[in-house]
């Protein structure tokens, strides 16, 4: 009977520690499928980031090159409205200077609408308004200049300038 009782004491730590030794295996074969796919989840989301980071850089360029581009026409139309400035004032010598400047100011104003508005219809809608106006000051001028009379003031102009405000 001690004997027996031995026995089934011995088979009892056996199958205890076998059970504690399964255990501890299936846990480390847990524990390395969770470290394969944390691994594997880093990977994917560093590749992820570094699509991102390459798709947010070049979209950076090219915003910049756009943005570049834009500020150039920009100051080419600043310099084309000064222009625009000598060319009223020729076919207009006794005109008051300010009233040139007015006219200027307008158009430059005109041209500030369209770049500093975010909206593609307003701008749009502020394109027209400086094409019209543009040609008001076209054929005011060149009404002026054809007929070979001198005006005082440029008054489709000015009109015009009046009727927005």
């Amino acid at each position: 009977m001690p004997f027996q009782f031995a026995r089934k004491f011995i088979d009892f730590i056996n199958l205890a520690l076998g059970r504690n030794f399964e255990a501890r295996k299936k846990s480390l074969r847990e524990n390395a499928q969770l470290k394969q796919q944390k691994a594997m989840d880093n990977a994917r989301i560093a590749y992820e980031l570094e699509l991102m980071k390459i798709k947010f850089s070049e979209q950076l360029l090219r915003t910049k090159a756009r943005e570049t581009r834009t500020t150039q026409d920009y100051k080419e139309f600043l310099d084309m409205i000064d222009e625009m400035k000598g060319q009223i004032i020729e076919p207009y010598p006794d005109m008051p200077k300010v009233m040139a400047l007015v006219i200027h100011q307008h158009a430059k104003r005109l041209i500030d609408d369209i770049w500093n508005n975010p909206d593609e219809h307003m701008q749009s809608q502020c394109r027209a308004k400086l094409t019209q106006f543009i040609k008001v000051v076209y054929d005011d001028t060149a009404a002026v200049l054809g007929n070979e009379q001198r005006s005082k003031i440029p008054s489709k102009t000015l009109y015009h300038i009046e009727k927005l405000e």
